[in-house]
């Protein structure tokens, strides 16, 4: 029997450390939803360390060999969420949801960005490392969760 594709596993998170420190007591709590990257998603995150030059010099009196790679973790951990993050309850500072998801739980790039780039570190973290727990692959080897 050939093998039959199974919709990503997907998992909520309350974001406890953020309802601690910037939740109000009695509202709801910050929710996540995450789900299981796929192959599309590993490529597009495998693309960020793509990008390596080389540069050598033959005739020079000084022979040299250098290597220049452009990373950036926040990036990373940008990339990361905005490719598996399917929902979420935070609200921007009018009381509007800070993202807005399609029906099938995907969201502009342009505009995940934006919301993105307004979060307290804190929050951003927090986010990411529910990203990571669901995303086994994502993690850096050895850190447990």
């Amino acid at each position: 029997m050939p093998v039959q594709l199974a919709v990503p596993l997907e998992q909520e998170f309350i974001l406890e450390k953020t309802d601690a420190d910037y939740g109000e007591k009695g509202s709801p709590p910050t929710t996540i939803l995450v789900r299981q990257a796929r192959q599309g998603e590993h490529e597009r995150r495998a693309a960020l360390f793509a990008s390596i030059v080389r540069e050598q010099s033959i005739n020079a009196p000084e022979e040299f060999v250098r290597f220049v790679q452009r990373f950036s973790f926040e990036e990373l951990k940008r990339l990361e969420v905005f490719l598996t993050l399917k929902a979420c309850n935070i609200e921007n500072s009018e009381g509007k949801p800070l993202w807005r998801f399609s029906k099938n739980g995907t969201i502009n790039e342009v505009e995940f960005n934006k919301g993105w780039a307004i979060l307290p570190q804190s929050v951003a973290t927090e986010i990411h490392d529910c990203v990571l727990e669901l995303n086994v692959d994502w993690r850096p080897e050895g850190e447990e969760f």
